[in-house]
């Protein structure tokens, strides 16, 4: 087994980003063997474009969208086939800069981690913290970012979580995992996948040297009826999954008040589209 480990960039049509994510690899420093593009059911044009940009880079495709959560198990398991002990897995709104790889690396050797998270800082305003690392608030039922400096290594069990945006992941913990629950499709599944790893004593580490840009807002936030929805599903699947007794009780309720004025708010300005989903985000709640 190389102890080598890859770059993997999962994207979704956004071909000019892609193009801008894998530039900075490949500025970084990074071999093209060891980059990974995966399509997740783009058009077939972006693909053969950003193929035909980067000849030297791996290129993989689904002829389908199957959400972050599919991307990312697809994208890895392909990569894994190749002898590669982990890999830092990107989304394409990134800008990886020199040295990410192998801090995330150092930092996991340093505290037997199976899962990174490196620091990313907004695009637009690089000295600000997106996150280094996030976790379950459960008083509000909902998720946050960390944005400090000089956190602890590890992450806190059972409250922790890494960001989908970009993190390190060793080969053997994805497979213990067996990758990202794909019922989530988007949203969610990197807590899940966290919180699974905790449960199954697979450490989470921080990296604040490893440094990443992240694009906020520049793929699916642009798209609010896809957001909300699949936030607001997939918070309650992960609360039916990771809490029980008077916590999840507690949790749907807080939820289903929020549901309501959500629902209200729709009603008021007739938006038909939302209150057509919130009636199926209802039932996932009364299941």
């Amino acid at each position: 087994m190389s102890k080598q480990a890859a770059i993997v960039v999962l994207y979704f049509n956004k071909e000019r980003l892609t193009v801008r994510c894998v530039r900075s690899i490949l500025a970084s420093g990074y071999e093209p063997h060891r980059v990974y593009c995966f399509d997740n059911g783009s058009k077939p044009e972006v693909f053969a474009g950003i193929r035909d940009t980067f000849p030297l880079v791996n290129h993989g495709r689904s002829e389908e969208n199957s959400g972050y959560a599919g991307g990312f198990n697809r994208a890895l398991a392909w990569v894994f086939c190749v002898p590669f002990s982990s890999a830092l897995f990107c989304t394409n709104d990134t800008l990886v800069l020199p040295g990410a790889l192998e801090e995330c690396q150092k930092t996991a050797a340093r505290t037997g981690a199976g899962l990174v998270a490196p620091r990313i800082t907004y695009l637009l305003k690089q000295e600000e913290i997106d996150s280094i690392g996030a976790y379950f608030d459960e008083e509000a039922c909902t998720i946050r970012h960390y944005r400090v400096h000089d956190l602890p290594d590890l992450l806190i069990p059972g409250q922790d979580y890494i960001p989908g945006t970009a993190w390190w992941i060793d080969r053997a913990a994805f497979q213990a995992l067996g990758g990202a629950d794909e019922s989530y499709f988007t949203y969610w599944e990197d807590v899940d996948l966290s919180f699974r790893a905790h449960r199954q004593n697979i450490k989470l580490a921080r990296c604040y040297p490893a440094l990443i840009r992240h694009g906020v807002g520049q793929t699916c936030h642009k798209k609010p009826l896809y957001t909300t929805f699949y936030f607001q599903r997939n918070r309650i699947r992960f609360c039916k999954r990771f809490l029980a007794g008077e916590r999840l009780k507690r949790s749907l309720g807080i939820i289903g008040r929020e549901l309501e004025e959500l629902g209200q708010r729709w009603q008021k300005q007739a938006d038909r589209q939302r209150l057509a989903y919130l009636k199926e985000i209802q039932a996932e709640l009364a299941r």
